[in-house]
């Protein structure tokens, strides 16, 4: 018997549960997981870059006109890195849980 899990009041609750046990919202939560589903696909798409091919990149970048300044790039850098942070203590709790 198929269930729509988008309307399903049990998946729901799971997910309300399982958020109140980790300590985040059901939101986070979703987003977390939704970054993990990235993540994977990420690793799965990398392909590994020889050094003439990294040089050739940099030289057309460095012709182009930076699409950021400095002063921006450190404050995305260290948001990302905020946000991973906050990611990965989500994981370290469903692991706790043993839901990871």
């Amino acid at each position: 018997m198929a269930v729509s899990v988008r309307n399903s009041e049990g998946v729901r609750l799971l997910i309300e549960e399982v958020a109140k046990a980790v300590g985040v919202s059901p939101k986070e939560l979703l987003e977390y997981y939704e970054w993990k589903a990235n993540l994977e696909k990420l690793k799965k798409t990398r392909t590994k870059v020889t050094k003439e091919k990294a040089k050739k990149i940099i030289e057309e970048w460095s012709n182009e006109e930076p699409a950021m300044n400095e002063e921006d790039a450190v404050r995305l850098y260290y948001g990302a890195r905020e946000e991973i942070r906050k990611w990965q203590r989500i994981e370290k709790k469903l692991k706790e849980l043993g839901l990871e």
